[in-house]
């Protein structure tokens, strides 16, 4: 179940199946990032998150001004204190290690929770609350926000030894079945080369402030053992058998290439 009314308004089509197959293969490179600590991995380095039913989880998306340290950091110095008082977490994040499809330049995605709906709402509702909001532009040139009630527990690892893919999809309006017969087609595939997916939201919650206002409706995770893992997917008869379903379902993607931040930095882009 979802909070909020959602735009659906259909992109201007982007990135086709031989787009997206061909970029997969793309050598990664590096950002540098100012990311907030977060939970600490266990001795192994790696990250467990546990949520429960009910929980909203927050993907923050942000591309920085160059300029506005300053607006960033009054931002959070009073935005936060309320948020956390209500039970906002920072969680996670995971840094933009390579961008392979988007006109988009984050720095990453960073993952928040909430204890629930309610939570969320309080906040919003805390008189201080529009004039901050109204703050963002001058810290950030976007700030793509996604958010989704979770409809059952859910448990997320990340792990600094393995990268991590997302794909930010905006499907074509009653296709949408065409791309969860693509993923699920590749699924053996995906398994087969060293691929988990670990987390879909779909028709998240969508907020920004300088881009299109149409809501992707779904963002998928996967993880992988090596950056080798999508090649070896699409040389799979599997997904050649199932990338027309890519094509004819996909209006237009985001897709970049993640790694897990470790907790040792103090501010957050």
């Amino acid at each position: 179940m979802h909070l909020f009314l959602r735009n659906f308004t259909s992109l201007t089509f982007l990135a086709g199946a031989s787009l997206f197959a061909a970029a997969c293969s793309a050598s990664p490179g590096t950002q540098a990032d100012d990311q907030p600590a977060a939970a600490q991995p266990d001795t192994a380095g790696v990250l467990q998150l546990d949520f429960k039913k009910g929980q909203l989880l927050s993907f923050v998306v942000p591309q920085t001004r160059e300029d506005g340290d300053t607006a960033r950091k009054a931002y959070y110095d009073k935005a936060f204190p309320i948020a956390e008082k209500l039970g906002y977490k920072h969680e996670a994040t995971l840094r933009v290690r390579d961008k392979i499809i988007s006109d988009y330049d984050p720095s990453g995605f960073l993952l928040y929770s909430w204890p629930g709906a309610d939570a969320l709402r309080a906040f919003e509702a805390d008189p201080a609350w529009p004039a901050i909001k109204a703050s963002r532009p001058d810290a950030w040139s976007e700030l793509k926000i996604y958010t989704d009630e979770l409809e059952q527990d859910l448990t997320l690892s990340f792990d600094p030894a393995k990268t991590y893919t997302v794909v930010v999809a905006w499907l074509k309006p009653g296709k949408e079945a065409d791309y969860a017969r693509y993923l699920d087609g590749i699924t053996e595939a995906v398994n087969a080369a060293g691929g988990r997916f670990i987390y879909k939201m779909k028709n998240p919650v969508f907020e920004n402030h300088a881009s299109s206002p149409a809501a992707p409706q779904q963002l998928t995770f996967v993880e992988w053992d090596d950056l080798e893992g999508f090649a070896k997917v699409r040389q799979s008869d599997a997904y050649k058998q199932n990338q027309q379903y890519f094509a004819s379902g996909v209006d237009h993607v985001e897709f970049y290439r993640l790694a897990l931040s470790q907790p040792a930095l103090s501010q957050e882009e």
